[in-house]
């Protein structure tokens, strides 16, 4: 497949997208899916970027591109915490027009960094912007933070709505739990490995996922775990872990059972990318700086 994609041009590859996306066929979408990656691999080589990185930084790069996800336990004290989950509640109350409309469940406020500076120390944090400049390959920005708080209600799919993929190909974020979340108040779920290639191929393949699909099926997900349930992973954990992923992985958030998650959560992008139109799209709380 790799001389294929270097051989292939631009005219076939409209061609092999257009009739992935019409036909539906598995195999073409695990053609076209391969296509892209390549040629995303190709632009980042091109980047020929790498940053310096200090030692925690590259081992936790290393865990990401193995795994799809890294868990850092008590990056943040409780007192962060509790002052950062006030900050949550405050800019609710105050910012009612920057409440995330479409989230059932959730109250979401994006660019929340531009109104706490609690919340923008996570923002700025050089560590996880040393890990999203490497993992990415490319220069990365942290655009701005989301605060999310989670109650239970009635029927919720949990944060994110369901399981589904943030982007085809490598997204990166840093998650913070701002409270203890138990297996009752959501937690974050991830289908391990399902960044990597070869499992996106396999995966496309054997639950007949579409080209590009956005959001999966329960019923999807069951043929992904049925003969390996150890792919299914679960990180309830205490307010103060940090979760880094690439969430071109297939993941959501648990539904919630019983009480409320305070969560935050940096969306990085490529640094060309970030501009009035993205603050727009996410209705952020723009930037006073």
């Amino acid at each position: 497949m790799t001389m294929i994609a270097k051989r292939i041009g631009n005219k076939a590859v409209a061609s092999i997208r257009s009739a992935a996306q019409n036909s539906k066929s598995p195999s073409l979408s695990a053609l076209a899916t391969y296509i892209d990656y390549k040629q995303h691999q190709i632009k980042c080589r091109k980047t020929r970027f790498m940053p310096e990185l200090s030692k925690q930084a590259s081992q936790y790069v290393h865990e990401i591109r193995k795994n799809g996800i890294c868990v850092i336990e008590n990056y943040w004290n409780e007192e962060q915490c509790a002052a950062a989950r006030d900050d949550t509640d405050r800019l609710i109350q105050d910012f009612p027009e920057y409440v995330h409309p479409s989230a059932k469940a959730d109250k979401r406020i994006y660019g929340a960094n531009n109104a706490s500076s609690i919340i923008n120390e996570f923002n700025t944090d050089q560590l996880l912007l040393q890990v999203a400049n490497s993992y990415n390959e490319v220069p990365t920005t942290a655009a701005f933070t989301l605060a999310a708080r989670m109650p239970y209600t009635p029927n919720n799919l949990g944060s994110g709505e369901g399981w589904h993929r943030d982007a085809p190909i490598r997204q990166f974020k840093a998650i913070m739990y701002l409270s203890d979340v138990t297996l009752d108040t959501g937690p974050f779920q991830i289908i391990a490995h399902s960044h990597s290639l070869k499992n996106v191929l396999i995966d496309t393949l054997q639950a007949k996922l579409e080209y590009p699909q956005f959001r999966v099926s329960q019923e999807q997900v069951n043929k992904l775990t049925s003969k390996n349930p150890q792919r299914l992973t679960t990180y309830t954990a205490t307010a103060g872990t940090v979760i880094l992923a690439d969430v071109s992985s297939i993941h959501r958030g648990m539904p919630i059972t019983s009480g409320t998650r305070y969560a935050l959560t940096n969306y990085f992008f490529p640094t060309d990318a970030v501009d009035e139109s993205l603050f727009t799209k996410f209705k952020a709380i723009p930037s006073k700086r």
